[in-house]
């Protein structure tokens, strides 16, 4: 692989820095694209010859692509509050998914203050679009959580097509529950985002865009799977007609920022919110592992972040990064006020553009009585309450040759550092709802 490689809101977009008389023009726009439980092969900049994507490589063609970024949990709903805090979700104790009849206080704590505050609080238009999966109660809700604006849902999964549905997984603007007309979720959300994009064009705004896409249900246009070509399974038949509208709705998203004079001065970020999952046929070659798990797998995702105005373009980063990391950039380059609670991500600016040291030397993933830690190149993982294992990550990205019992020494100052962490961290608020992912290695 090269690194060159519904109806429309017709209300003006008032952000509270029109108010503002020493409005900063040169603020840069914030676009937040996450997909769903996409494996980490799928994509055509990952080297995929069967999901092309070539709207989101383009991404990767103007900005940089992370070869080792990481998501802070294997499942999706802790995933969120971790890159939405930019704090280890296990600080805060929401370190689960949650079902969909959990009860209303359950979801990312009300002390936790988000991306979409700080950014709300620097005069920011803030704008959340498609699934929320962080809380179903009214104090929970994006509107409560920073954002001015959310147009989605509030479930972790749901139909692509169009229902009647319950308050929680059916579509709603700003809290009220619209009627469902349209061809197709994904287009749906694509087309939106770049409808807000247009109102906001004369504000400095912050678009949160949570794609559900390639989250199960497997549904698929019918044009799409017509113009598929390569995968003979019958599911990744439909995965790939799932990414290509995926690809598409980014696309629209890109294009308004173009057609409006934005991008060049618009931070993009496009992450998945964990590996690739087994049932949907997800691919997470060559690595070890899927949602679920500690294995690389499972945390390692397509991450890629553009900002032609200050970021190198068609470039390969190879050191750790974290999507922690997407708060304190973003917080970074707006000049908003350190918050009062520490994060722990960093500002990834200045490594992409002059420092040589890693932003990470240790990474650490906990979830039920699984974990594994990260210190420089060496990972231990534990699982299923099998023998602590040791991989060199730098040598055995595919976590193929446990080292385990060759370093003891290393075994144990891992061990050590997962420990003083693990101290720092409080237990989860509420017990697992996720299911195991299929046994594997």
């Amino acid at each position: 692989m090269s690194p060159t490689f519904l109806p429309i809101s017709l209300l003006l977009c008032v952000s509270p820095s029109a108010f503002f008389e020493d409005f900063d023009d040169a603020l840069p726009n914030i676009v937040l694209i996450v997909s769903d439980d996409a494996g980490y092969a799928d994509f055509s900049f990952q080297g995929s010859e069967a999901m092309r994507t070539p709207h989101i490589d383009s991404i990767a063609a103007r900005g940089v692509r992370f070869a080792q970024g990481y998501v802070t949990a294997s499942v999706c709903s802790p995933s969120r509050a971790g890159l939405l805090t930019g704090r280890y979700q296990q600080r805060f104790g929401h370190e689960h998914n949650f079902p969909s009849n959990s009860k209303e206080s359950i979801g990312l704590p009300v002390e936790e203050r988000t991306l979409a505050d700080a950014l709300d609080e620097s005069g920011y238009r803030t704008i959340a679009m498609g699934k929320w999966h962080l809380g179903y109660g009214p104090a929970l809700h994006p509107l409560e959580r920073g954002f001015d604006e959310f147009f989605g849902f509030l479930q972790g999964s749901r139909s692509y097509w169009p229902i009647q549905g319950t308050p929680r997984n059916r579509l709603q603007r700003d809290g009220d529950a619209v009627e469902e007309d349209f061809a197709y979720m994904t287009d749906l959300l694509g087309a939106e985002a770049a409808r807000s994009i247009e109102r906001c064009s004369e504000e400095p705004f912050f678009l949160y865009l949570s794609f559900n896409a390639v989250h199960t249900p497997m549904h698929a246009l019918e044009g799409d799977l017509l113009e598929v070509r390569g995968p003979t399974d019958r599911r990744r038949r439909i995965l790939a007609a799932m990414t290509a509208a995926l690809d598409r709705a980014v696309g629209r998203v890109l294009e308004a920022l173009r057609s409006n004079d934005l991008d060049e001065r618009t931070l993009v970020v496009f992450v998945n919110d964990n590996g690739g999952a087994w049932n949907n046929s997800s691919s997470n070659a060559p690595l070890r592992g899927t949602k679920g798990t500690p294995f690389e797998g499972g945390i390692r995702v397509p991450f890629l972040m553009q900002w032609p105005d200050v970021l190198p373009g068609g470039v390969t980063y190879d050191k750790p990064v974290s999507t922690l990391d997407i708060f304190a950039t973003v917080t970074a380059a707006v000049g908003s006020p350190a918050p009062e609670r520490p994060l722990d991500g960093v500002d990834l600016v200045p490594f992409l553009t002059e420092r040589t040291d890693a932003p990470h030397r240790e990474l650490f993933w906990r979830r039920k009585k699984n974990f594994a830690a990260r210190v420089d190149d060496w990972k231990l993982v534990v699982y299923k309450a099998k023998p602590a294992m040791l991989f060199n990550i730098l040598a055995d990205e595919r976590e193929e040759h446990d080292l385990a019992g060759q370093h003891p020494d290393v075994v144990e100052h891992l061990s050590a550092r997962y420990a003083a962490w693990e101290a720092e961290m409080i237990p989860p608020r509420w017990a697992s709802s996720a299911v195991d992912p299929k046994p594997g290695r």
